[in-house]
Protein backbone atom coordinates (compact mmCIF):
# COMPACT_ATOMS: atom_id res chain seq x y z
CA UNK A 1 0.00 0.00 0.00
CA UNK A 2 2.75 2.47 0.80
CA UNK A 3 4.44 1.67 -2.53
CA UNK A 4 0.99 1.87 -4.27
CA UNK A 5 0.60 5.96 -2.37
CA UNK A 6 4.33 6.88 -3.23
CA UNK A 7 3.44 5.88 -6.99
CA UNK A 8 0.54 8.24 -7.20
CA UNK A 9 1.49 11.00 -5.33
CA UNK A 10 4.60 10.85 -8.07
CA UNK A 11 1.85 10.34 -10.99
CA UNK A 12 -0.03 13.61 -9.42
CA UNK A 13 3.17 16.08 -8.79
CA UNK A 14 4.24 14.85 -12.64
CA UNK A 15 0.66 15.47 -13.54
CA UNK A 16 0.13 19.29 -11.81
CA UNK A 17 2.26 21.55 -14.31
CA UNK A 18 0.14 20.18 -17.49
CA UNK A 19 -3.26 20.60 -15.33
CA UNK A 20 -2.40 23.81 -14.06
CA UNK A 21 -2.49 24.82 -17.70
CA UNK A 22 -5.69 23.14 -18.95
CA UNK A 23 -7.58 24.83 -16.33
CA UNK A 24 -6.19 28.28 -16.38
CA UNK A 25 -8.50 30.72 -18.56
CA UNK A 26 -6.12 32.45 -20.92
CA UNK A 27 -7.06 34.23 -24.10
CA UNK A 28 -5.75 34.21 -27.26
CA UNK A 29 -3.91 37.33 -29.21
CA UNK A 30 -5.95 40.02 -31.06
CA UNK A 31 -5.25 40.58 -34.60
CA UNK A 32 -2.79 43.08 -36.08
CA UNK A 33 -0.96 44.03 -39.14
CA UNK A 34 1.39 41.92 -40.00
CA UNK A 35 5.38 42.64 -38.77
CA UNK A 36 7.70 44.26 -41.57
CA UNK A 37 10.30 41.57 -41.09
CA UNK A 38 9.25 39.09 -43.88
CA UNK A 39 10.01 36.40 -41.57
CA UNK A 40 8.03 37.82 -38.59
CA UNK A 41 5.82 35.51 -36.93
CA UNK A 42 2.32 35.94 -37.90
CA UNK A 43 0.19 38.47 -35.22
CA UNK A 44 -2.96 36.38 -35.87
CA UNK A 45 -2.85 32.92 -33.12
CA UNK A 46 -3.16 30.41 -35.62
CA UNK A 47 -4.73 27.20 -35.72
CA UNK A 48 -3.62 24.39 -38.33
CA UNK A 49 -6.33 21.58 -38.99
CA UNK A 50 -7.38 19.40 -36.33
CA UNK A 51 -3.45 18.52 -35.73
CA UNK A 52 -2.69 21.76 -35.54
CA UNK A 53 -4.63 23.92 -33.08
CA UNK A 54 -3.80 27.58 -31.23
CA UNK A 55 -6.32 29.71 -29.64
CA UNK A 56 -8.90 31.69 -31.54
CA UNK A 57 -8.23 35.60 -31.41
CA UNK A 58 -9.80 37.97 -28.49
CA UNK A 59 -9.89 41.19 -27.25
CA UNK A 60 -6.33 41.51 -25.72
CA UNK A 61 -3.32 39.47 -25.83
CA UNK A 62 -1.78 38.55 -22.12
CA UNK A 63 0.95 37.13 -21.60
CA UNK A 64 1.32 33.27 -21.81
CA UNK A 65 0.72 30.76 -18.84
CA UNK A 66 3.13 29.12 -17.53
CA UNK A 67 4.48 27.10 -14.55
CA UNK A 68 8.22 26.36 -14.23
CA UNK A 69 9.49 25.17 -17.68
CA UNK A 70 5.79 24.20 -19.23
CA UNK A 71 4.72 27.13 -20.90
CA UNK A 72 1.22 27.76 -22.85
CA UNK A 73 2.02 28.41 -26.33
CA UNK A 74 1.90 32.06 -27.26
CA UNK A 75 0.31 33.13 -30.85
CA UNK A 76 4.39 33.47 -31.94
CA UNK A 77 4.38 29.74 -32.00
CA UNK A 78 2.09 29.88 -35.17
CA UNK A 79 3.68 31.80 -37.65
CA UNK A 80 2.74 33.48 -40.74
CA UNK A 81 5.09 34.77 -42.81
CA UNK A 82 2.50 35.14 -45.39
CA UNK A 83 -1.30 35.20 -44.68
CA UNK A 84 -2.56 31.96 -44.00
CA UNK A 85 -6.28 32.41 -44.65
CA UNK A 86 -9.31 34.48 -43.68
CA UNK A 87 -9.14 33.95 -39.41
CA UNK A 88 -11.31 31.37 -38.60
CA UNK A 89 -11.50 29.61 -42.07
CA UNK A 90 -10.26 26.23 -43.61
CA UNK A 91 -7.12 27.33 -44.74
CA UNK A 92 -6.34 29.74 -41.38
CA UNK A 93 -6.90 25.92 -40.21
CA UNK A 94 -4.94 24.39 -42.90
CA UNK A 95 -2.48 21.51 -41.66
CA UNK A 96 1.14 21.99 -41.52
CA UNK A 97 0.38 26.17 -42.12
CA UNK A 98 0.97 25.83 -45.81
CA UNK A 99 4.79 24.38 -45.11
CA UNK A 100 5.86 27.27 -42.42
CA UNK A 101 7.37 25.31 -39.83
CA UNK A 102 5.63 24.84 -36.42
CA UNK A 103 5.47 25.56 -33.34
CA UNK A 104 7.93 28.62 -33.69
CA UNK A 105 9.33 28.12 -29.74
CA UNK A 106 12.90 29.81 -30.21
CA UNK A 107 13.71 29.45 -26.23
CA UNK A 108 14.48 26.55 -24.08
CA UNK A 109 11.24 25.17 -22.80
CA UNK A 110 8.44 23.03 -22.65
CA UNK A 111 5.15 24.52 -24.58
CA UNK A 112 1.82 23.15 -24.05
CA UNK A 113 -1.33 23.32 -26.52
CA UNK A 114 -4.28 21.69 -27.94
CA UNK A 115 -7.81 21.58 -29.07
CA UNK A 116 -10.97 19.50 -28.24
CA UNK A 117 -14.26 18.72 -30.51
CA UNK A 118 -17.52 16.99 -30.18
CA UNK A 119 -19.43 16.10 -33.35
CA UNK A 120 -23.25 15.14 -32.91
CA UNK A 121 -24.48 13.86 -36.28
CA UNK A 122 -26.89 12.34 -38.52
CA UNK A 123 -26.10 9.98 -42.00
CA UNK A 124 -28.21 7.97 -44.05
CA UNK A 125 -26.91 5.63 -46.76
CA UNK A 126 -29.02 4.18 -49.45
CA UNK A 127 -27.38 1.20 -51.44
CA UNK A 128 -27.84 -0.16 -54.93
CA UNK A 129 -26.38 -3.89 -54.34
CA UNK A 130 -30.15 -5.67 -52.63
CA UNK A 131 -27.25 -7.62 -50.83
CA UNK A 132 -26.08 -4.96 -48.85
CA UNK A 133 -28.55 -2.95 -46.31
CA UNK A 134 -29.01 0.59 -46.17
CA UNK A 135 -28.06 2.18 -43.39
CA UNK A 136 -29.20 4.72 -40.79
CA UNK A 137 -27.05 6.08 -38.34
CA UNK A 138 -26.85 8.55 -35.54
CA UNK A 139 -22.88 10.10 -34.33
CA UNK A 140 -21.84 11.42 -31.02
CA UNK A 141 -18.36 11.20 -31.19
CA UNK A 142 -15.50 13.40 -30.25
CA UNK A 143 -11.64 13.81 -29.88
CA UNK A 144 -9.13 15.93 -27.47
CA UNK A 145 -5.63 16.49 -27.78
CA UNK A 146 -3.24 17.67 -25.51
CA UNK A 147 0.69 18.51 -26.97
CA UNK A 148 3.87 18.86 -25.52
CA UNK A 149 6.84 20.51 -27.08
CA UNK A 150 10.01 20.41 -25.08
CA UNK A 151 12.40 22.83 -27.41
CA UNK A 152 16.16 23.65 -26.86
CA UNK A 153 17.62 26.47 -28.47
CA UNK A 154 21.31 27.92 -28.76
CA UNK A 155 21.28 30.79 -30.40
CA UNK A 156 19.79 29.96 -33.52
CA UNK A 157 19.78 26.54 -33.80
CA UNK A 158 17.39 24.12 -32.10
CA UNK A 159 16.57 21.00 -31.07
CA UNK A 160 12.39 19.86 -30.33
CA UNK A 161 10.52 17.21 -30.08
CA UNK A 162 6.61 16.46 -30.14
CA UNK A 163 3.91 14.48 -29.06
CA UNK A 164 0.21 14.63 -29.04
CA UNK A 165 -1.98 12.56 -26.33
CA UNK A 166 -5.11 11.43 -27.71
CA UNK A 167 -8.06 10.95 -26.37
CA UNK A 168 -11.57 9.47 -28.40
CA UNK A 169 -15.02 10.18 -27.22
CA UNK A 170 -16.20 6.91 -29.94
CA UNK A 171 -18.31 4.33 -27.94
CA UNK A 172 -18.38 2.06 -30.36
CA UNK A 173 -14.50 1.18 -30.18
CA UNK A 174 -13.69 -0.80 -26.88
CA UNK A 175 -10.43 0.14 -24.67
CA UNK A 176 -7.53 0.69 -24.84
CA UNK A 177 -8.76 1.70 -28.20
CA UNK A 178 -10.03 5.26 -27.36
CA UNK A 179 -6.48 6.29 -26.30
CA UNK A 180 -3.71 6.88 -29.27
CA UNK A 181 -0.83 9.43 -30.50
CA UNK A 182 -1.20 11.62 -32.98
CA UNK A 183 2.29 13.50 -33.36
CA UNK A 184 5.45 11.92 -32.37
CA UNK A 185 8.52 13.23 -33.72
CA UNK A 186 11.94 14.88 -33.13
CA UNK A 187 13.33 17.89 -35.03
CA UNK A 188 16.79 19.87 -35.33
CA UNK A 189 17.67 22.59 -37.65
CA UNK A 190 18.04 26.73 -37.72
CA UNK A 191 15.24 28.64 -36.94
CA UNK A 192 13.21 30.21 -40.10
CA UNK A 193 16.31 28.55 -42.39
CA UNK A 194 16.58 24.64 -42.53
CA UNK A 195 15.40 21.64 -40.54
CA UNK A 196 15.33 17.95 -40.77
CA UNK A 197 12.93 16.44 -38.99
CA UNK A 198 11.97 11.97 -38.18
CA UNK A 199 9.22 10.33 -36.41
CA UNK A 200 5.44 10.52 -36.55
CA UNK A 201 4.26 13.44 -38.58
CA UNK A 202 2.09 15.00 -42.08
CA UNK A 203 3.60 15.79 -44.69
CA UNK A 204 3.45 18.78 -46.83
CA UNK A 205 -0.49 19.49 -47.35
CA UNK A 206 -1.37 20.10 -50.91
CA UNK A 207 -4.64 19.20 -51.50
CA UNK A 208 -7.23 20.85 -49.64
CA UNK A 209 -11.14 20.56 -49.17
CA UNK A 210 -12.38 23.41 -47.19
CA UNK A 211 -14.78 23.61 -44.29
CA UNK A 212 -16.31 20.19 -44.64
CA UNK A 213 -14.74 16.92 -45.25
CA UNK A 214 -12.51 17.07 -42.24
CA UNK A 215 -10.75 13.85 -40.99
CA UNK A 216 -13.14 10.91 -39.42
CA UNK A 217 -16.46 12.55 -40.28
CA UNK A 218 -19.30 11.30 -41.82
CA UNK A 219 -19.15 13.58 -45.00
CA UNK A 220 -15.53 12.44 -45.30
CA UNK A 221 -16.44 8.81 -45.89
CA UNK A 222 -19.21 9.94 -48.28
CA UNK A 223 -21.23 6.78 -49.87
CA UNK A 224 -19.46 4.05 -48.02
CA UNK A 225 -19.68 0.44 -49.62
CA UNK A 226 -19.44 -3.26 -47.91
CA UNK A 227 -18.24 -5.22 -51.13
CA UNK A 228 -16.21 -2.34 -52.27
CA UNK A 229 -14.57 1.07 -51.02
CA UNK A 230 -15.70 3.84 -52.85
CA UNK A 231 -12.72 5.70 -54.46
CA UNK A 232 -10.67 8.49 -52.23
CA UNK A 233 -8.53 11.24 -53.22
CA UNK A 234 -4.95 9.07 -54.08
CA UNK A 235 -1.84 9.64 -51.81
CA UNK A 236 -3.52 10.94 -48.95
CA UNK A 237 -4.14 8.31 -46.76
CA UNK A 238 -1.02 6.00 -48.25
CA UNK A 239 1.54 8.75 -47.55
CA UNK A 240 0.54 12.05 -46.58
CA UNK A 241 -0.91 11.43 -43.54
CA UNK A 242 0.04 9.76 -40.58
CA UNK A 243 0.40 5.92 -40.77
CA UNK A 244 0.15 3.11 -38.64
CA UNK A 245 3.85 1.30 -38.74
CA UNK A 246 5.07 3.55 -41.26
CA UNK A 247 7.86 6.61 -40.17
CA UNK A 248 9.13 9.62 -41.88
CA UNK A 249 12.06 11.73 -42.56
CA UNK A 250 12.24 14.72 -44.11
CA UNK A 251 14.32 17.42 -45.08
CA UNK A 252 12.88 20.81 -44.75
CA UNK A 253 14.14 24.33 -46.44
CA UNK A 254 12.77 27.62 -46.28
CA UNK A 255 15.01 30.18 -48.96
CA UNK A 256 12.87 32.46 -49.16
CA UNK A 257 9.57 33.84 -46.88
CA UNK A 258 7.20 32.61 -50.15
CA UNK A 259 8.78 29.64 -50.73
CA UNK A 260 8.72 26.19 -48.78
CA UNK A 261 10.62 22.96 -49.56
CA UNK A 262 9.90 18.87 -48.36
CA UNK A 263 12.17 16.04 -49.33
CA UNK A 264 10.18 12.93 -47.22
CA UNK A 265 11.36 9.68 -46.96
CA UNK A 266 9.17 6.73 -45.99
CA UNK A 267 10.39 3.59 -44.28
CA UNK A 268 8.77 0.83 -42.29
CA UNK A 269 5.49 -1.57 -41.67
CA UNK A 270 2.56 -0.07 -43.36
CA UNK A 271 -0.10 -1.82 -41.13
CA UNK A 272 -2.97 -1.24 -43.23
CA UNK A 273 -1.68 -3.07 -46.09
CA UNK A 274 0.35 -5.77 -44.16
CA UNK A 275 3.56 -5.61 -46.08
CA UNK A 276 6.83 -3.56 -45.66
CA UNK A 277 7.45 -0.01 -47.61
CA UNK A 278 9.98 2.25 -48.89
CA UNK A 279 9.16 5.37 -50.63
CA UNK A 280 9.44 9.06 -50.90
CA UNK A 281 7.31 12.60 -51.51
CA UNK A 282 8.82 15.87 -53.05
CA UNK A 283 6.24 18.98 -52.43
CA UNK A 284 6.88 22.75 -52.69
CA UNK A 285 4.58 25.39 -51.64
CA UNK A 286 4.78 29.24 -53.24
CA UNK A 287 2.52 31.16 -51.15
CA UNK A 288 2.29 34.62 -51.68
CA UNK A 289 -0.26 34.95 -49.17
CA UNK A 290 -3.35 36.19 -51.49
CA UNK A 291 -2.16 33.80 -54.03
CA UNK A 292 -0.78 29.98 -52.99
CA UNK A 293 -0.05 27.39 -55.64
CA UNK A 294 1.13 24.11 -54.01
CA UNK A 295 2.44 20.92 -55.97
CA UNK A 296 3.43 17.43 -54.87
CA UNK A 297 5.15 14.17 -56.42
CA UNK A 298 5.51 10.49 -54.77
CA UNK A 299 6.85 6.94 -55.53
CA UNK A 300 6.15 3.98 -52.95
CA UNK A 301 7.27 0.44 -53.38
CA UNK A 302 5.82 -1.85 -51.06
CA UNK A 303 6.87 -5.96 -50.52
CA UNK A 304 6.11 -9.19 -48.09
CA UNK A 305 7.90 -9.58 -44.73
CA UNK A 306 7.33 -13.07 -45.35
CA UNK A 307 9.73 -14.64 -47.43
CA UNK A 308 6.42 -17.13 -48.35
CA UNK A 309 4.64 -14.78 -50.37
CA UNK A 310 5.70 -12.82 -53.84
CA UNK A 311 3.27 -10.10 -53.11
CA UNK A 312 4.44 -6.51 -54.76
CA UNK A 313 3.18 -2.85 -54.74
CA UNK A 314 4.02 0.07 -56.28
CA UNK A 315 2.22 3.72 -55.93
CA UNK A 316 3.43 6.57 -57.78
CA UNK A 317 1.50 9.77 -58.40
CA UNK A 318 1.43 13.57 -57.62
CA UNK A 319 -0.88 16.50 -56.85
CA UNK A 320 -1.79 20.31 -57.08
CA UNK A 321 -3.84 22.86 -55.90
CA UNK A 322 -3.87 26.85 -56.50
CA UNK A 323 -5.86 28.97 -53.60
CA UNK A 324 -6.63 32.75 -53.76
CA UNK A 325 -7.08 34.52 -50.58
CA UNK A 326 -8.98 38.00 -50.60
CA UNK A 327 -8.31 38.80 -47.27
CA UNK A 328 -10.93 39.43 -45.00
CA UNK A 329 -13.65 38.34 -46.62
CA UNK A 330 -12.90 35.75 -49.42
CA UNK A 331 -10.94 32.81 -49.87
CA UNK A 332 -11.13 29.64 -52.88
CA UNK A 333 -8.93 27.07 -54.27
CA UNK A 334 -8.97 23.86 -56.51
CA UNK A 335 -7.62 20.90 -56.53
CA UNK A 336 -6.01 18.45 -58.95
CA UNK A 337 -4.72 14.60 -57.86
CA UNK A 338 -3.80 11.45 -60.15
CA UNK A 339 -1.95 8.24 -59.32
CA UNK A 340 -1.32 4.60 -60.84
CA UNK A 341 -1.69 1.80 -58.84
CA UNK A 342 0.32 -1.79 -59.66
CA UNK A 343 -0.10 -5.14 -57.47
CA UNK A 344 1.18 -8.34 -57.29
CA UNK A 345 -0.65 -11.07 -55.20
CA UNK A 346 0.65 -13.01 -52.64
CA UNK A 347 1.30 -16.23 -54.84
CA UNK A 348 1.45 -16.93 -58.43
CA UNK A 349 -0.46 -19.47 -59.95
CA UNK A 350 0.46 -19.77 -63.42
CA UNK A 351 4.31 -20.18 -62.26
CA UNK A 352 5.58 -21.19 -59.07
CA UNK A 353 8.99 -20.03 -59.73
CA UNK A 354 8.04 -16.70 -60.45
CA UNK A 355 9.65 -13.93 -58.22
CA UNK A 356 6.04 -11.99 -58.75
CA UNK A 357 2.38 -13.10 -57.68
CA UNK A 358 -0.55 -13.02 -59.99
CA UNK A 359 -1.14 -9.86 -61.39
CA UNK A 360 -4.29 -8.23 -59.36
CA UNK A 361 -6.40 -6.89 -62.11
CA UNK A 362 -8.82 -5.50 -59.20
CA UNK A 363 -6.22 -4.27 -56.95
CA UNK A 364 -3.67 -2.23 -59.85
CA UNK A 365 -5.80 1.03 -60.77
CA UNK A 366 -5.55 4.63 -62.10
CA UNK A 367 -6.96 7.26 -60.62
CA UNK A 368 -7.96 10.85 -61.07
CA UNK A 369 -9.40 13.00 -58.84
CA UNK A 370 -10.44 17.18 -58.64
CA UNK A 371 -12.27 19.58 -56.33
CA UNK A 372 -12.46 23.20 -55.09
CA UNK A 373 -13.89 24.94 -52.47
CA UNK A 374 -14.91 28.63 -51.56
CA UNK A 375 -15.26 30.10 -48.31
CA UNK A 376 -17.13 33.58 -47.43
CA UNK A 377 -16.97 35.90 -44.13
CA UNK A 378 -20.80 36.73 -43.96
CA UNK A 379 -19.98 38.99 -40.44
CA UNK A 380 -17.41 39.41 -38.09
CA UNK A 381 -17.57 36.27 -36.56
CA UNK A 382 -19.49 34.37 -39.53
CA UNK A 383 -18.23 32.15 -42.22
CA UNK A 384 -20.07 30.35 -44.96
CA UNK A 385 -18.40 27.48 -47.04
CA UNK A 386 -19.05 24.71 -49.54
CA UNK A 387 -17.49 22.68 -52.13
CA UNK A 388 -17.21 19.70 -53.94
CA UNK A 389 -14.95 16.84 -54.76
CA UNK A 390 -14.66 14.04 -57.66
CA UNK A 391 -12.73 10.70 -57.76
CA UNK A 392 -12.59 8.64 -60.94
CA UNK A 393 -10.91 4.97 -60.65
CA UNK A 394 -10.54 2.12 -62.88
CA UNK A 395 -9.04 -0.96 -62.53
CA UNK A 396 -7.13 -3.49 -65.50
CA UNK A 397 -10.25 -6.01 -64.83
CA UNK A 398 -12.50 -3.17 -66.80
CA UNK A 399 -13.86 -1.92 -63.74
CA UNK A 400 -15.13 1.46 -63.31
CA UNK A 401 -16.13 3.46 -59.52
CA UNK A 402 -16.78 7.16 -59.09
CA UNK A 403 -17.47 9.00 -56.02
CA UNK A 404 -18.79 12.41 -55.95
CA UNK A 405 -18.78 14.23 -52.63
CA UNK A 406 -20.56 18.25 -51.87
CA UNK A 407 -21.02 19.88 -48.52
CA UNK A 408 -22.28 23.53 -47.45
CA UNK A 409 -21.04 24.66 -43.69
CA UNK A 410 -21.89 27.99 -41.61
CA UNK A 411 -19.50 28.42 -38.64
CA UNK A 412 -19.89 31.36 -35.78
CA UNK A 413 -17.07 32.01 -33.39
CA UNK A 414 -18.54 32.59 -29.58
CA UNK A 415 -16.96 34.82 -27.39
CA UNK A 416 -13.86 34.76 -29.99
CA UNK A 417 -13.26 31.28 -28.07
CA UNK A 418 -15.45 28.55 -28.97
CA UNK A 419 -15.73 27.30 -32.82
CA UNK A 420 -19.79 25.89 -33.53
CA UNK A 421 -19.45 24.83 -37.05
CA UNK A 422 -22.65 22.83 -38.92
CA UNK A 423 -21.96 21.06 -41.91
CA UNK A 424 -24.34 19.19 -44.51
CA UNK A 425 -23.54 16.77 -47.37
CA UNK A 426 -24.41 14.48 -50.11
CA UNK A 427 -22.39 12.07 -52.11
CA UNK A 428 -23.13 9.61 -54.63
CA UNK A 429 -21.13 6.51 -55.55
CA UNK A 430 -21.21 4.37 -58.84
CA UNK A 431 -20.00 1.20 -58.92
CA UNK A 432 -19.47 -0.54 -61.86
CA UNK A 433 -16.92 -3.88 -61.42
CA UNK A 434 -15.86 -5.63 -64.38
CA UNK A 435 -18.09 -8.53 -65.24
CA UNK A 436 -20.77 -7.50 -62.90
CA UNK A 437 -24.08 -5.28 -62.52
CA UNK A 438 -23.56 -2.04 -61.64
CA UNK A 439 -24.84 -0.29 -58.75
CA UNK A 440 -25.10 2.94 -56.81
CA UNK A 441 -25.02 4.31 -53.30
CA UNK A 442 -26.16 7.77 -52.09
CA UNK A 443 -25.51 8.96 -48.70
CA UNK A 444 -26.83 12.47 -47.03
CA UNK A 445 -25.42 13.86 -43.81
CA UNK A 446 -25.50 16.47 -41.51
CA UNK A 447 -23.31 16.97 -38.01
CA UNK A 448 -22.57 19.57 -35.50
CA UNK A 449 -18.88 20.43 -34.17
CA UNK A 450 -18.08 22.04 -31.11
CA UNK A 451 -14.63 23.11 -31.30
CA UNK A 452 -12.26 24.85 -28.24
CA UNK A 453 -8.76 25.67 -28.94
CA UNK A 454 -5.84 26.46 -26.52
Amino acid sequence: MKASMTSLGRAVLTSAPLLYLLVSNVAGAQETPPAADPFAEGSAPAAASAANAAPPPAAEQPKPSSLGPFERLPSTAYPEWTTRGLTGGSLWFSGNMHGMPWPYYPKTGIGVSGYAWLDTGYETITRGNPAEPNIKYLLSQGRAVLRVTPTYTNGDLYVQAQTEFVGNKDQTIAQPNVADIDDLWIRIGQWKQWDVQVGRFEAFEVYHFGMGMDLNTLERNGAADERRAAPDVYGLKDITYRQNGVGNVAVHAYPLKFLRLEALGQFGFDAATGIDTIGGRGAAVVDLGWFKLKGEGDYRRQFPVSSASKERRIERGGAGAAQIVLNPTVEAGVNFAYGLIDHWNPQNTVDPNATLGDLDTTGSVTDLDFGGFLNVRVAEDLIVGGGGNYNQETDLAAGRFSHLQAFGAIQYLVFKQLFVKFVGSYARAELEPGGSPPWHNTMVSGRLRLMYLF
